[in-house]
């Protein structure tokens, strides 16, 4: 696995609001927090086949293997919201469709295209998941033979009676911030037009890269 490069994925792909003051889970959350953790278990696992099989399936097969599973365990509507700030509100009902649409589209392009190759990786949930308010944090690694482990720690809200993930921050590094801060930026120079184009841009470029590199 280009392992990495692939990481870095997670810096285009999502972003997340900051949670602070965040507290250990008392015993009664216990419950909740095992819900949690199994959304981020079922993406991990989808996340290691995707690479284990990626030759045999190639970008279609891991796409449709990544699909169904990130839009159960993701919040994409909240995410597609805050990754657009103030903006969201400005939007009329058909722009605030098209965006998800192709926003949904680019989140599952990104991982498919870059969770391509395997390595001996393993993903781990660590002791000392917390929670504040109606967010939990589920502390995770992904674990690299003979090279150090990168964390990968879930921030899930509870969103229709599930679990699900909102964030996940990459060595400290909120993924959603980082798309609310590119998308704000491009909509403040290019518009809504420009966005949009923008996002078909990049997931043409992943969708290719696999044949570009034969």
């Amino acid at each position: 696995m280009r392992c990495n490069k692939s990481w870095h994925i997670f810096a285009v792909i999502s972003g997340s609001i900051l949670f602070a003051c965040l507290f250990f889970l008392p015993a009664t959350g216990r419950a909740e927090q095992r819900d949690a953790e199994a959304s981020v278990k079922r993406m991990n696992s989808a996340l290691l086949e995707s690479m284990k099989k990626a030759k045999d399936i190639g970008f279609r097969g891991r796409y449709k293997l990544l699909d169904p599973v990130i839009h159960d365990v993701f919040a994409l509507p909240f995410m597609g919201e805050v990754s657009m700030g103030s903006y969201w509100k400005s939007l009329s009902q058909e722009q605030k469709k098209l965006f998800m649409d192709i926003y949904t589209d680019w989140t599952i392009t990104s991982y498919a295209a870059n969770f391509d190759g395997y390595s001996g990786e393993s993903f781990k949930i660590r002791e000392g998941q917390k929670s504040s308010g109606n967010t939990v944090t589920v502390l995770s690694n992904l674990v690299r033979p003979h090279e150090e482990s990168i964390d990968f720690n879930y921030s899930l809200r509870r969103v229709q009676d599930k679990w699900r993930i909102v964030d996940i921050r990459i060595e400290g590094v909120s993924q959603l911030a980082l798309t609310r801060s590119q998308f704000i930026s491009v909509m403040k120079n290019k518009g809504f037009d420009g966005l949009i184009s923008t996002l078909k841009e990049k997931t043409a470029v992943q969708r290719n890269k696999e044949k570009a590199e034969k």
